[in-house]
């Protein structure tokens, strides 16, 4: 594509020093004279004096005129338009409907005309799968599952019975939607007695859920994930669990049971969320913090268990040097006791 073509997709100001085709996109650092390259992180700025790219997406904050070889397109969010213009190119297109020879679907299912559903997969009676919906190898729908338009289904999932899946869902391998949540009474003898989880899990329109994510039923109502919340690999989320709109859960973060997370939260990396709590909105945990309490205050958090972050952020700078300042209090009171006794 030529440069014009490129920042009349995005709705952006190009500037063309040189007539360039664009064939590939790479990063800034490694670009080459037909690539498009992004540059929204300023550390990356430096990439600028030697980069070979075709053409960098900018922002508005950096003066073309200080590089006056290289073409641009000017945005006011390059990341944004990078994320634009690859979803234009590469976005997956729906494929040709399907039904494959070696699929098992019960005669009870309803299966769209426009769906795709791949050899090996497994559709229990009851059943229902939407507009141009894909379904890869291996997948397991249980019985009166309801699967909505447009959703992507990779391989190796597992959808149980009663779960509902929105519109323009995207489910990566290996995911378990609708596990038991972990319920269990303790009897007399110090037995642990299961409880059947009846509920269902609740997935709304664009979500999106990586791999090996696991995401218990409820045990009487719904586990809710709700629309345009995106979900990384290797997330665990208990049974009763309520998560937000367009809330972000980095991997191996835990929510544990009947817990309630409001719109636009962030769950960083290995986080961890103690059961029957709720999360205002626009609360941000950073990596590995532990909540072990509600939250009702937007804002961001950390530690064990967590506290505002700006004090987090100074007491880490002290924790290393505590050592030596507790050697510093024992000679300092002994100082202090040594003239007291001189005193006396």
């Amino acid at each position: 594509m030529k440069i014009d073509q490129i920042a009349k997709i995005l709705d952006c100001k190009p500037i063309i020093r040189k007539d360039v085709e664009i064939t590939n996109i790479s990063p800034i650092e490694k670009a080459k004279e037909n690539d498009l390259a992004f540059l929204s992180n300023p550390k990356y700025e430096k990439f600028l004096d030697t980069t070979e790219a075709g053409c960098i997406i900018i922002s508005d904050k950096i003066d073309p005129n200080n590089y006056p070889n290289l073409n641009f397109i000017v945005c006011d969010n390059p990341y944004l338009a990078f994320a634009k213009i690859l979803r234009f190119l590469f976005l997956p297109k729906p494929k040709e409907p399907l039904i494959g020879k070696n699929a098992m679907i019960s005669k009870d299912a309803k299966i769209d005309k426009t769906a795709r559903i791949e050899d090996f997969v497994y559709i229990e009676k009851g059943a229902t799968i939407g507009k141009q919906t894909h379904v890869m190898p291996f997948v397991y729908i249980g019985e009166n599952v309801k699967i909505g338009n447009n959703c992507i289904i990779y391989p190796n999932v597992t959808i149980r019975e009663n779960c509902v899946i929105g519109n323009n869902v995207i489910i990566h391998s290996g995911s378990v939607i609708g596990s038991d949540g972990f319920g269990y009474a303790d009897t007399e003898d110090g037995k642990h007695l299961k409880i059947p989880q009846i509920g269902n899990v609740v997935i709304e329109d664009d979500v999106e859920i990586g791999a090996c994510t696991t995401i218990d039923r409820a045990a009487l109502e719904s586990t809710v994930i709700k629309k345009g919340t995106k979900i990384d690999n290797l997330v665990q989320i208990g049974h009763n669990v309520v998560v937000g709109e367009n809330s972000i859960l980095v991997s191996q973060t835990g929510i544990s049971g009947s817990t309630k997370l409001g719109k636009n939260v962030i769950l960083a990396g290995q986080s961890g969320i103690a059961g029957h709590l709720t999360l205002t909105d626009n609360v941000i945990i950073t990596a590995k913090s532990g909540v072990g309490r509600s939250i009702k205050k937007a804002g961001v958090y950390s530690g064990i268990p967590v506290y505002d972050h700006k004090d987090w952020l100074k007491n880490s700078v002290i924790m290393p040097k505590l050592h030596e300042m507790y050697k510093k209090i024992k000679e300092l009171e002994k100082r202090i006791k040594e003239l007291e006794d001189a005193n006396d």
